[in-house]
């Protein structure tokens, strides 16, 4: 078989952070990182993608000779609002005059954790989402909805829970928490943690900066912390759940996301999966991977999903 050796800009933006890769089918040939951003769906969202995209090619430095053909983009929030990822797409044309691919992180991820397939993934990151996919294209999305609405179990969520014990803690309204020693370094130089959420244009951001010690704490045996941590682990188990086709019966799942970084976190969602009759299996890919098959590829079961612009 001949090896696509052709070079794509691969982008996987999410609330958290913009990876950028200029990608063939042999590896990375060039890369480049900055933060996320709020979504898609959020006011000037589009616009604020499309710059950050823009702003990162424009830093990349490619070897001589080597030149792209085209750009995949997964970013966050496109799901929620497909018009969104319209616009992203019509904007990088203009900028980058390469075709554009504009699709979900959720989608990029799914790509390239199952290799184009079918099949069902559970994103536990920033944000948190279930996407169940039929060969005919049918999808079936759990979650997702932002950190305002959702994305339960998901690292927004565990910050938000996490301050939520300590400020009910101080109040006398919950237990005490060893996470109130943790939260005065991550909210610094803010003393007040709803003034500093609420000053922020990107919330889910900043509560996923309280996950790690939310999970840290849990691991150590601290009851407030592990209350939430078991939470988190069963409203994702419950979304991937949802997101299974009932016609799989080995009810196959890949578990992606920062949060499996955390080796105890990840086991305990294993567990719970299993605990479902839902069996986890481990990514074929990346997101970036994703992102570069969106951009070469029409034949996915994807498509409907994916919004190109050239």
């Amino acid at each position: 078989m001949v090896q696509d050796t052709r070079l794509t800009l691969c982008i996987d933006l999410g609330k958290t952070r913009c990876r950028l890769a200029a990608l063939t089918a042999d590896g990375t040939v060039a890369s480049a990182e900055r933060a996320g951003a709020a979504g898609a769906a959020s006011h000037g969202g589009p616009a604020e993608i499309a710059g950050i995209v823009a702003d990162l090619v424009d830093q990349l430095r490619l070897p001589d000779g080597q030149s792209p053909v085209a750009v995949g983009v997964g970013a966050a929030g496109t799901l929620t609002d497909p018009a969104a990822a319209g616009e992203i797409a019509e904007a990088l044309v203009a900028r980058l005059h390469l075709p554009v691919a504009v699709t979900s992180d959720a989608i990029t991820a799914h790509v390239g954790a199952l290799g184009g397939a079918a099949g069902v993934t559970l994103v536990a990151g920033t944000g948190a989402v279930a996407l169940g996919l039929s060969p005919d294209g049918t999808l079936r999305r759990v979650d997702g909805w932002g950190p305002q609405l959702g994305d339960l179990g998901g690292g927004s969520w565990l910050g938000r829970e996490g301050i939520r014990a300590v400020l009910g803690a101080e109040s006398g309204l919950r237990p005490v928490t060893s996470l109130s020693e943790d939260l005065p370094a991550v909210i610094a130089p803010e003393s007040d943690p709803a003034r500093w959420v609420s000053a922020s244009s990107n919330p889910g951001q900043e509560l996923a900066r309280f996950a790690p010690a939310v999970l840290r704490r849990a691991e150590a045996g601290d009851a407030v912390a592990l209350a939430i941590a078991e939470r988190a682990v069963a409203h994702l188990a419950d979304a991937a759940l949802a997101a299974v086709d009932p016609t799989d019966p080995a009810g196959h799942v890949c578990v992606l996301g920062g949060l499996t970084q955390s080796p105890w976190f990840a086991a305990r969602l294993a567990a719970a999966l299993r605990e479902r009759g839902l069996t986890p299996t481990d990514p074929a890919g990346t997101a970036l991977d994703g992102a570069r098959a969106v951009a070469l590829r029409r034949d996915l079961p994807h498509e409907r999903y994916i919004h190109r612009a050239q």
